[in-house]
């Protein structure tokens, strides 16, 4: 039996076809997989489905039937009548789709107000089930404010949320990318039990071939906004016959196999010992609170450095505090064989140059309201380089990162995912630094850009003999980059060493439980 039937489905701004004629079905019980790169028409096909494509935006051909009822051309009432309720939505974000003021019980019970006209007392019991069904503790996590989870758990209570009303279809858009690969397997674990217990329909987007081929029955391939094949996840992916998906499957086996050598010989542009990093307690008078402690590493020219964990271990901490944006109580950081000084004045300090940081959401980092020039004159003007030179300056760095002068004149939301964070690596190296610290900077990109950003860092490892100390939370991309490899723990590197002997030979639990977690593409 069919519960979701999509026929020749297109979305449109204006003139411009953003879904071109898109096809397929779901079943009860049934999950079925979209991948394809940014930009592909992934996401606006899921909106559609929920009604909640963006202003300018609207469905201008084919249609979509759920459980018999059309969905296109229906009006806000209809729609209330279902979003929530018969058809949920799951977003990537989780903090986004949360209030930050309220707790996460409270929020729970906002959802089941909305859905069931029930006495409190039912409604606190059906609360309590939802949050021991999505894997949470009912007397201590309804209690806590999204700030005081972690990102998977506050990734399940959002899945709680969708599950007041009780749906029969859900709209899962890239519910794990942000989380590491650990706590992303429990929640695929979490979506397939749903799946099977509730007998739930389940439209899946990921960027992630692993991820999809770990949760979904059927897959379907988007680009430029058609489908340019659907099947059986098995077949696909082993056998695929458009040359696009042929592409995906082969980027992703490279992520997952290739592995590089680390520089020798160099020398060391980055000495950390003893490493501590502290946050402020939480009250007036508590004391800082501790994330990471005795963390030491050194980084030569044209290195590798991979600093792997769980989220909540502490990776990204460092990067902070190595940057000037966390406090450091204690340890010693050398940059070109000179102290840098400890917390905000080490971002005063003219040395600071030297380490320069990309971050994880390339929209993020960049100003939406600056062009391109206007972002990449911002290290040029702290250089004191003359304004008549910062466009020819400007197009030689988006030139080294494989942009064209064109996209000078372009804001951040006329370029790519990609291209953006081709953009973020362009003006860190407009300030020429010795160390360039990159901090989950493919988590939000396909396969094949992963693939292509990638390329780009080695590159620039070779040509530049530029020392990269590179946080992630994919064992794949530690392989493809070599050099050497830290696993945290709590806050502390519990195994490092050779990457490729780390990854081959664990022996510390986390890096074992790190493995184990990694989602793998189909055996040939």
């Amino acid at each position: 039996m069919t519960l979701l039937a999509v026929t020749g489905l297109t979305v449109a701004a204006g003139e411009r076809r953003l879904v071109d004629a898109v096809s397929f079905a779901i079943a009860p019980g049934e999950v079925l997989g979209l991948v394809g790169e940014s930009g592909s028409g992934k996401s606006l096909t899921a909106l559609s489905l929920a009604g909640l494509l963006p202003e300018g935006i609207a469905v201008t051909g084919g249609r979509a039937d759920f459980a018999g009822q059309r969905l296109t051309g229906l009006t806000e009432r209809g729609w209330r009548a279902l979003r929530g309720r018969r058809i949920a939505m799951v977003f990537q974000d989780p903090m986004a789709s949360l209030n930050p003021f309220m707790t996460a019980g409270t929020q729970v019970m906002e959802a089941l107000r909305q859905h069931h006209a029930e006495p409190s007392a039912a409604l606190r019991a059906r609360c309590d089930r939802l949050f021991r069904e999505v894997g949470l503790d009912a007397a201590l996590h309804p209690g806590r404010r999204p700030h005081q989870l972690s990102g998977g758990q506050q990734q399940r209570v959002v899945i709680a949320m969708a599950l007041a009303g009780d749906p029969e279809l859900l709209l899962a858009d890239e519910p794990t990318t942000a989380l590491d690969a650990a706590v992303q397997a429990q929640i695929l674990a979490l979506l397939r039990r749903l799946v099977a217990d509730r007998g739930l329909a389940m439209l899946f987007i990921s960027h992630d071939l692993g991820v999809v081929a770990s949760v979904s029955q059927r897959v379907g391939v988007m680009r430029h906004g058609r489908l340019l094949e659907i099947g059986p996840v098995g077949r696909v992916l082993r056998a695929p016959s458009h040359p696009y998906t042929r592409e995906l499957v082969d980027a992703r086996s490279r992520l997952a196999g290739e592995v590089r050598a680390a520089a020798s010989g160099e020398e060391v542009v980055l000495r950390v010992e003893g490493l501590a990093v502290a946050y402020p307690g939480q009250g007036a008078f508590a004391a800082p609170r501790r994330v990471v402690e005795g963390v030491d590493l050194t980084l030569a020219r044209g290195e590798a450095f991979c600093l792997l964990g769980a989220s909540g271990s502490g990776k990204s901490s460092v990067a902070r505090a190595l940057m000037g944006l966390a406090a450091r109580p204690a340890g010693r950081v050398e940059l070109t064989g000179r102290v840098l000084p400890p917390g905000l004045a080490a971002r005063r300090d003219p040395l600071s140059r030297r380490i320069q940081m990309v971050f994880q959401n390339p929209y993020s980092s960049l100003n939406p309201r600056l062009t391109v020039l206007q972002a990449l004159a911002e290290p040029l003007m702290t250089a004191g380089v003359p304004r008549a030179e910062w466009r020819a300056r400007a197009g030689t760095a988006l030139a080294e990162v494989g942009l064209a002068a064109e996209h000078l004149d372009r804001h951040p939301h006329a370029l790519s995912g990609g291209q953006r964070q081709r953009v973020a690596i362009a003006r860190a190296l407009l300030a020429d630094p010795a160390v360039l610290v990159c901090d989950e900077v493919l988590s939000a990109l396909d396969a094949s850009v992963q693939g292509q950003v990638l390329a780009l860092l080695q590159r620039l490892r070779r040509e530049r003999r530029l020392a990269v100390l590179f946080i992630t939370h994919d064992l794949g991309v530690a392989r493809y980059l070599g050099g050497q490899v830290g696993v945290m723990a709590e806050g502390r590197i519990v195994e490092r060493g050779d990457t490729a002997e780390v990854l081959d030979n664990p022996r510390h639990a986390m890096t074992q439980g790190l493995l184990a977690a990694q989602t793998l593409l189909p055996a040939a």
